[in-house]
């Protein structure tokens, strides 16, 4: 037989050595009894991983910490969803979704706008901002002033959807310092060089698999961000080797790091070609330096080709094989780029 006891009634240590044997299921729960259940949930300093949003046919924040994994979904009924206005209001009806070991468990509620559940779990699980905001197909459909003012702070913007001038919107309404796009960028904008030329810390162009990305060597060229991503290219060797002759002589002065994916498998001739006349001089496989992106990731280099910059800068390149695929790296190390062995150590 078991008998009730009135939680809150204890003390605030023995609240707390309570809560340290509940899952998030039960924290988000208890959080939503009073002001002083959900201080005492706020206080056991539950940090999250990471969180993003996705907009879509429906809104969804997700939080992930070690483990576990909290969606909030937003939707609404049919009858609203059918409006025939030219944007919806924001949804008001709340699934949420706790992915553990354990088998899911949902909880699906009515009432009280989105604004006030997204403030709740900010405070609850404190966190001030998104590491992503994405936009899927339909986002369109919601009032992009309202997403503004909702989604406010965030690191990354990423672009799903297909429609042109969607995706122009989107980019004047949610200005971000990391860009990431799942399509070619010339089917996404009909004039993309604003968007190349902007100064982003990050800039991902990333097609789906086996759809062709149209993007040429002068394209490249123009880009100023820091990191650049691109996908499901399928340049010839002595097109790279052009590009790195230009960086060589003063090109993409931003660039520290250049990451590219091939349809194919780099050959020998291929790196023949993408280094022919270029004075560089092959690092030992095991040798080992690291390296720290624009957003703060550091990441480890083994081996490669160093060359330099008509300034002095270093560089390195590096080829992988990723199954059908290759993928060529390019490290350029600045000085606030390079992670000392000692650094490493602590």
């Amino acid at each position: 037989m078991t008998s009730s006891f009135p939680l809150f009634n204890l003390p605030l240590e023995a609240i707390l050595h309570v809560l340290k044997s509940m899952d998030y299921g039960e924290f988000i729960s208890i959080s939503l009894l009073s002001n002083r259940a959900k201080r005492a949930v706020k206080l056991m300093n539950l940090k999250y991983r990471y969180s993003f949003a996705v907009i879509s046919n429906h809104i969804s924040l997700v939080m992930n910490f070690d483990g576990t994994r909290v969606e909030l979904r937003f939707t609404m009924d049919k009858k609203r969803e059918n409006q025939a206005n030219d944007s919806l209001a924001l949804p008001d009806k709340m699934e949420l979704r706790i992915s553990t070991s354990r088998p899911l468990k949902k909880w699906i509620g009515k009432g009280g706008c989105i604004k006030r559940w997204i403030t709740h779990f900010n405070a609850v699980f404190h966190f001030s901002k998104l590491y992503c905001l994405q936009f899927d197909e339909n986002a369109s459909r919601f009032d992009f002033e309202e997403l503004k003012t909702l989604f406010c702070s965030y690191d990354e913007l990423r672009v799903y959807c297909k429609n042109q001038s969607y995706v122009k919107s989107i980019l004047k309404h949610f200005p971000t310092r990391r860009l990431s796009f799942e399509n070619d960028i010339f089917n996404l904008l009909q004039d993309p060089y604003p968007v190349l030329i902007q100064n982003y810390d990050e800039l991902v162009i990333e097609p789906l698999l086996y759809s062709p990305n149209r993007m040429e060597l002068d394209d490249l060229l123009i880009i100023n961000s820091k990191t650049i991503e691109i996908n499901n290219i399928d340049w010839t060797g002595k097109q790279l080797n052009r590009f790195l002759k230009h960086w060589i002589k003063g090109s993409n002065p931003r660039m520290e790091k250049l990451s590219i994916e091939f349809f194919f498998t780099l050959e020998v001739s291929n790196k023949s070609d993408i280094l022919k006349g270029i004075k560089c001089m092959e690092m030992p496989a095991e040798h080992t330096r690291w390296f720290k992106s624009s957003h703060g990731v550091i990441e480890t280099v083994t081996g490669g080709y160093d060359f330099y910059r008509c300034d002095g800068t270093k560089a390195t390149l590096t080829f992988r094989s990723l199954g059908i695929c290759s993928k060529l790296e390019m490290y350029v190390w600045y000085p606030h780029c390079v992670v000392e062995v000692k650094e490493m150590e602590n």
